[in-house]
């Protein structure tokens, strides 16, 4: 009775031995039902990827990123697979990067359109602009937006802006303002369908930048223009008025007919008639 014992006890560990040792080489891969040198490879892509944190707005140079082999099934659509198709091409940071994230061409980077290979400014020029607006300052214009450029200064008016607008003797005396070569501010739409090429900020001091304590430092856009639309908006910056954007659709490159407004204009236009003077 206890050599039968024996026997079954024996026969039932070997039997756990062999399952074990069973179980160990097809996990494995020894008979190919898993992994083994039969199993299908997973497929790579070299993509472009951000080699340490780059801040919106930058300017990508050849060190802030760098190639990296990732499976195909994690590269999105549009991802740079190049270094130089963003350094040849001066592309900007649209928002902050991730050090290790892929860039991808629309989402994160901001290529210009060059019109001629190689060169972003074609036969126009690129001219800065302040970020003063608000607009531009709380990051609501980004590189690739088209802009309008509004503007106010102080004018000497003598007289309504548009008299052909008044039609009788009663209207004229009605509107008219007296004058006396006062300063009055009139605002314009002075320049149209502009491209914001990239946002640039003032350099850091050297030596004096302090982590705890970061120093504000000035932006200002690099707007594609015409050389003439360029002279002009020199013109509007050096008269020391008050320069507003107005974006607009990158499709829409209409020219507005606008015309100027002061409170002339405003006063036609709405009918507003000026108090009586008490007696």
């Amino acid at each position: 009775m206890k050599r039968r014992n024996l026997i079954w006890f024996v026969a039932s560990a070997l039997l756990a031995v062999l399952a074990g040792v069973l179980a160990m080489w097809i996990l494995g891969g020894g008979g190919g039902f898993v992994g083994g040198s039969d199993a299908t490879p997973v497929p790579m892509q070299t993509v472009v990827v951000a080699r340490a944190p780059i801040a919106a707005n930058d300017v990508i140079r050849v060190d802030y990123v760098m190639l990296e082999e990732r499976k195909v099934s994690e590269v999105p659509s549009g991802a740079f697979v190049s270094v130089t198709d963003l350094t040849d091409y001066n592309a900007s940071a649209i928002r902050d990067i991730a050090q290790g994230q892929i860039l991808v061409r629309g989402d994160d980077v901001y290529i210009p359109d060059s019109g001629t290979e190689g060169n972003i400014y074609g036969d126009r020029v690129g001219i800065a602009l302040p970020a003063e607006d608000i607009l531009s300052k709380w990051g609501a214009v980004l590189p690739g937006d088209h802009v309008d450029v509004l503007f106010s200064m102080d004018v000497i008016l003598e007289q309504p802006m548009y008299p052909q607008d008044v039609r009788t003797l009663e209207e004229l005396q009605l509107y008219a303002i007296e004058r006396d070569q006062s300063l009055d501010k009139v605002s314009v739409l002075a320049l149209q369908d502009l491209t914001v090429l990239r946002i640039i900020e003032e350099p850091a001091p050297e030596g004096q930048e302090d982590p705890e304590q970061p120093v504000v430092r000035s932006q200002a856009l690099e707007l594609l223009a015409d050389p003439q639309d360029a002279v002009v908006l020199k013109y509007l910056l050096d008269s020391g008025g008050m320069v507003s954007l107005a974006k607009r659709s990158a499709d829409n490159q209409s020219l507005f007919n606008v015309q100027p407004v002061n409170i002339n204009y405003l006063m036609l236009r709405y009918g507003i008639v000026l108090p009586q003077p008490l007696e």
